[in-house]
């Protein structure tokens, strides 16, 4: 696991990168979008490809308080 203390790059602050897979290269995210010092949003890189494939925020609108993917499935494919 790598902590990443580099500047922030605009409003968003990389809290943490992972390299889970042992590749050499971080394929887990978590950002601070809103400044606070909590991680709001999560992006995760589930091929190795080295692009972000499923994005998730916290999201307390939504009906259990918790995370919303916003982009790719989550881990969970529908069916086409």
């Amino acid at each position: 696991m790598t902590h990443d203390t580099s500047e922030p790059q605009g409003e968003e602050h990389l809290l943490l990168s992972a390299d889970t897979n042992g590749d050499g290269r971080p394929d887990v995210w978590m950002v601070d979008t809103t400044g606070d010092g909590k991680a709001d949003l999560y992006q995760f890189d589930t091929t190795g490809d080295g692009t972000v494939d499923v994005t998730i925020v916290e999201d307390e609108a939504a009906d259990d308080g918790g995370r919303t993917v916003v982009e790719g499935d989550g881990g969970h494919p529908v069916p086409s």
